[in-house]
């Protein structure tokens, strides 16, 4: 099984519980309260705090800390999972996130979903 880099670096940064995912695409019918407006085209992109199992913020892109530790998703796609309605402050971090190298990662409650962690990643 091969590991992409963006799953390791993200494995490191979920160690701490206090993330973000820069630069994340969320479609408008994805978006919760408390989220900026999309643009003319139905989409924001954002950078999402991620803090223990939930979401603490989401900023306009550029707009987190630029020294913060994150994962930029170069407009990769995040979307709610389960029963998770929405991708807004205060809403679980049960998300479906597209890393910029195509892979996919499922994340309940902040942590990423797989069977087994990587071995090269611990």
């Amino acid at each position: 099984m091969s590991v992409s880099t963006s799953s390791c670096l993200l494995a490191r940064l979920l160690a701490s519980g206090k993330f973000w995912l820069k630069r994340a695409r969320i479609e408008s019918p994805d978006l919760g309260e408390g989220t900026p407006p999309p643009g003319p085209d139905g989409v924001l992109v954002a950078d999402l705090r991620i803090e223990g199992d939930r979401i603490r913020a989401v900023l306009p892109a550029g707009e987190a800390p630029c020294c913060a530790p994150g994962l930029c998703l170069d407009g990769g796609p995040v979307r709610p999972r389960g029963a998770c309605a929405a991708v807004g402050p205060g809403q679980p971090a049960d998300l479906t996130v597209i890393l910029p190298d195509g892979e996919r990662l499922e994340m309940e409650k902040g942590r990423v979903v797989q069977a087994d962690p990587p071995p090269s990643c611990v």
